[in-house]
């Protein structure tokens, strides 16, 4: 497995951090910056959940960047094309742009990661 595989896993794990530390811990600042009303955050656990999910993924992520876990790598990419596909259609039913900028981001590092894999046989990895 190419090392540049790796490096896509420091990507993900970047965002999922810049974005999971705000949500978890200032929900009622983060908010607004990303174009959601605070009053979300009110009595709401929701946005401190999804804060969390994102650090967990934040770590998983990190782990398999750390330890080079081959046959994680494409869990990833199922992942997040699950992930593209529920920000989409919540972008599109809510029309929230924010959700757009971030379907953007994962969206690289999903063609990222393809394209490091272009020369490797994957067959052993499904």
């Amino acid at each position: 497995m190419p090392k540049h595989a790796f490096y896509w896993q420091l990507y993900i794990s970047t965002y999922t951090a810049l974005l999971g530390i705000p949500l978890l811990f200032l929900p009622k600042v983060s908010l607004p910056m990303i174009g959601f009303d605070a009053a979300i955050a009110d009595g709401n656990p929701f946005v401190q959940l999804t804060g969390m999910f994102l650090l967990g993924l934040t770590l998983v992520t990190f782990r398999i960047w750390q330890k080079k876990i081959e046959v994680m790598i494409l869990g990833t990419v199922v992942l997040r094309l699950f992930i593209i596909a529920t920000l989409l259609v919540v972008g599109i039913t809510g029309g929230f742009p924010f959700l757009f900028l971030m379907t953007g981001i994962v969206s690289i590092g999903v063609v990222g990661t393809l394209w490091s894999l272009r020369s490797v046989d994957l067959k052993p990895y499904l």
